[in-house]
């Protein structure tokens, strides 16, 4: 890992101050204690020490757990894209804070962090071209199984060269960006006149990070290496050349149900979660009984909450405080 000291807030240049003493990679287990640092003029958070680009192909393919994937299932769930009232569906769901959905029959499409490859199948699906790239030496195998162009390694690679992309998504990615404005820049030049960018991320000014605290499920340390709210977002799309065409938060449904079960998990460092895994275990048996209850009891509510959970997710996001942002910027002019 790349040690060293946080400098100024890569939003608006103001001071990091500590957040978060001690935190730790509590999915998957891989090793080291880090701390959160909040900028205190604009708010925009930092995970210390800071990873660079050199350590996250090591990081992904051994932690991310992509070595044994369902192809069948991926290629069914990308089917889905097309099924009879699929987008209400995600409206409902919160599903539906991923960029690539906003594609156009015969558009260029690229996903940066593409991940798993369903969002390339569901862009193939909607008459769309699509294009990868992801860090993860993994997604190689499903790339070539599905005749997807995919590259694996970083956008500053300059993968793809002299094509430009009507549609430019990063659905959960920009939080993993070691250098996120410099990206962003080579993003820009990437553009075709009149294209756009489409991100989603985690939301710091999100309810639910307010109430979970520490156990917030998106801190993700390490993974998550920058944490952004709509204020330091909207200052640093300025910064790199954009207007921000439009800013709402979407909370997925999943992601309630996986908070209320991390209340529950107690995980050392170094030491992977069931709840994410299904590796385990990650509530230990020396844990005190309040607190495997209260596992139980997180369990059994995520099960059974449904229409209930639908309902408030969809009012908070209305309120602005969900816990996903998606944001769509267009060059500035």
């Amino acid at each position: 890992m790349a040690a060293g000291n946080i400098g100024a807030c890569i939003a608006c240049g103001g001071k990091n101050e500590p957040l978060i003493d001690r935190i730790w990679d509590d999915r998957y287990g891989s090793p080291g204690i880090f701390s959160v640092l909040k900028c205190e003029n604009c708010g925009q958070m930092v995970t210390s020490p800071p990873l660079s680009e050199d350590d996250l192909p090591g990081l992904y393919s051994r932690y991310y757990p992509r070595g044994n994937v369902d192809l069948g299932a991926i290629e069914r769930e990308a089917a889905l894209v097309l099924a009879p009232g699929a987008s209400e569906k995600r409206y409902r769901e919160g599903t539906d804070n991923q960029g690539h959905y906003a594609v156009l029959p015969g558009q260029n499409v690229l996903d940066i962090g593409c991940g798993s490859c369903v969002s390339l199948l569901e862009v193939r699906n909607l008459g769309g071209t699509a294009f990868g790239i992801e860090a993860d030496p993994n997604v190689r195998a499903i790339a070539e199984h599905f005749g997807l162009d995919v590259h694996i390694g970083s956008i500053h690679d300059n993968p793809f060269p002299g094509r430009t992309f009507d549609l430019i998504v990063l659905n959960q990615v920009i939080e993993h960006v070691p250098e996120p404005l410099a990206l962003l820049r080579i993003v820009r030049e990437r553009l075709a006149p009149g294209g756009k960018v489409i991100l989603a991320f985690p939301n710091t000014g999100s309810l639910n990070r307010k109430v979970s605290r520490g156990k917030w499920i998106n801190w993700h340390i390490p993974y998550h290496l920058h944490h952004y709210n709509k204020k330091s977002f909207g200052l640093i799309a300025a910064k790199t050349g954009y207007r921000v065409a439009s800013m709402r938060t979407i909370t997925p449904n999943v992601w309630t149900i996986l908070q209320l079960r991390a209340f529950g998990d107690v995980t050392a460092e170094g030491q992977a979660s069931s709840a994410w895994t299904g590796r385990g275990p990650s509530v230990p048996s020396t844990s005190s009984f309040a607190m495997r209850w209260k596992n139980r009891f997180a369990s059994r509510v995520s099960g059974t909450a449904g229409r209930t959970m639908t309902r408030l997710n969809r009012l908070v996001d209305r309120l602005g405080l969900g816990d996903s942002l998606l944001v769509v910027l267009h060059k500035q002019d």
